[in-house]
């Protein structure tokens, strides 16, 4: 199982390596640049494609946190805790980028937008994940409380997705895509980037949970060692 994700790692890294050398000129040279914003939106081709790889990744670790919950296999809560880890590089980047692209536009770094501040509280909830990971002293126990952590994480996901909607905000309307098109070739490097973060996401985690696995295998193996 390790070696196959290894190697799934390797062939969606490559992928990976190629969509983000293209997005860039993608989104900087054949997208048009927006009326409005002008070239601080270019910024968009990387906020909210980052902010769906976030999405993805934290629902892995909702279907891998019940998965563990029902089972009680260590492989979901690899897989669970790999997803967390991924999808808070994620976060980190949404949080990152939204600034640079708020300064421009609203004049200000950072607003307490209901998006942001949902966002930012989503963070914390998996920074707490991670360190109850790591600090931890009893294994099993910490599994089972990231676990529901993790679900209850996941749960804040559809709330910054749709707070747009449920709460006045200071997010430009170009982000609600179900009412506002895109031109075509604005629309293109959008799709393009989306699609090469989400296969980022999946390189990233493979990779990841492949190493967690062959870690597993090697403190099983001096386990062995030390009783023989």
């Amino acid at each position: 199982m390790g070696k196959q994700l290894y190697l799934w790692s390797r062939i969606l890294g490559a992928l990976a390596l190629i969509g983000m050398l293209t997005a860039p000129w993608l989104a900087l040279v054949y997208a048009s640049v927006e009326r409005q914003m002008g070239l601080a939106q270019k910024i968009f081709y990387f906020h909210v494609p980052s902010a769906f790889a976030m999405y993805a990744a934290f629902f892995l670790v909702f279907v891998f946190s019940i998965l563990y919950l029902v089972r009680s296999e260590k492989r979901w809560d690899i897989w669970a805790s790999c997803a967390a880890e991924v999808g808070l590089l994620f976060c980190t980047l949404v949080l990152l980028t939204g600034p640079i692209w708020a300064k421009p536009v609203w004049g200000a770094w950072w607003v307490w937008d209901a998006q942001l501040t949902l966002t930012l509280v989503l963070w914390l909830i998996f920074v707490a994940y991670i360190m109850l990971k790591n600090y931890s002293e009893d294994p099993q126990q910490s599994a089972r409380f990231r676990a529901v952590l993790g679900i209850i994480g996941f749960l804040d996901a559809p709330l910054i997705h749709y707070s747009t909607r449920l709460w006045r905000t200071q997010h430009p309307e170009v982000v609600r895509a179900e009412k506002i098109g895109l031109p075509p070739d604005m629309l293109f490097a959008f799709v393009f980037c989306c699609a090469v973060f989400l296969v980022l996401v999946a390189a990233i985690l493979a990779r990841r949970v492949s190493l967690e696995l062959a870690r597993e295998e090697l403190e099983s193996l001096k386990a062995r060692f030390r009783v023989t």
